[in-house]
């Protein structure tokens, strides 16, 4: 599916503001009002991606309406990229996977994992990797 037939069929995203318990607006460390993406229709978000294989020609707000609508359903999102317009997306990933080499410093400060060598391959070892670190602190703590 094309970028701007998801953007249309999903109904796009809106920025609100971020309150909290007591309905209290929260402030960044500037002192300036914290702004929130949100799904506008999550039900025809739900309806539209349930098929969805691949996001062609997708600008960088599609990128980031398919992440924030994939975690308002409580999926785990891990998401790939190397230029300035994949930032907000990995940025709001639940995990997000940087090029080292020719990937921008925009993204890579968005991302938590910098890949060293550029290779898609290194995601699945450094997958491995954390579940062998994480197996291996539970049973620790079993212990």
């Amino acid at each position: 599916m094309n970028g701007s037939d998801f953007r249309v069929r999903c109904g796009g995203g809106v920025y609100e503001i971020k309150k909290n318990e007591n309905g209290e607006i929260e402030n960044d460390k500037n002192g300036k009002p914290i702004k929130v993406f949100r799904m506008k229709n999550l039900h025809q978000f739900e309806k539209t991606v349930k098929n969805l294989k691949i996001l062609a020609r997708s600008m960088p707000e599609d990128k980031l309406l398919l992440v924030t609508g994939l975690k308002e359903l409580d999926k785990v999102v891990a998401v790939t990229g190397d230029g300035v317009n994949d930032a907000p997306a990995l940025k709001s990933a639940n995990i997000g996977f940087a090029m080292g080499i020719v990937g921008s410093d925009v993204s890579k400060k968005a991302a938590k994992i910098v890949l060293l060598d550029d290779n898609f391959c290194s995601i699945i070892t450094a997958v491995k990797y954390g579940r062998n670190i994480y197996d291996s602190v539970r049973k620790f703590l079993q212990f």
